[in-house]
């Protein structure tokens, strides 16, 4: 699996920096890449609670540890996993193709 920061989009002016979106594709190379979307406040809670290395807690770990100013260059960042060699039964749930939010 790989996760990709693919966009980022500030918090309004009247609402807290934690609000700041960021976009993503997690891919596993099995099926069409899903397109999601996490605040900076839940990557913060996720990262505090998980110390896996998997590729989306990577991804998180370096959204957290940006300062806003770093922010654009994250767009395009790639997150590989480290479980290279291992194999996972495929699931049968289907995953969309539409962001949606993760909060």
């Amino acid at each position: 699996m790989k996760a990709t920061i693919i966009a980022h989009e500030s918090a309004p002016t009247d609402a807290s920096v934690e609000i700041h979106r960021f976009k993503f594709l997690l891919d596993d190379g099995k099926a069409c890449p899903l397109a999601e979307t996490i605040s900076l406040r839940t990557a913060r809670v996720i990262v505090e609670n998980l110390e896996d290395g998997n590729a989306f807690i990577k991804m998180l770990q370096a959204i957290v540890n940006a300062q806003p100013t770093e922010y654009d260059g994250l767009i395009g960042q790639v997150f590989p996993d480290h479980y290279e060699n291992c194999t996972v039964e495929k699931s049968t749930t289907p995953r969309g193709d539409a962001a949606s939010e993760t909060n």
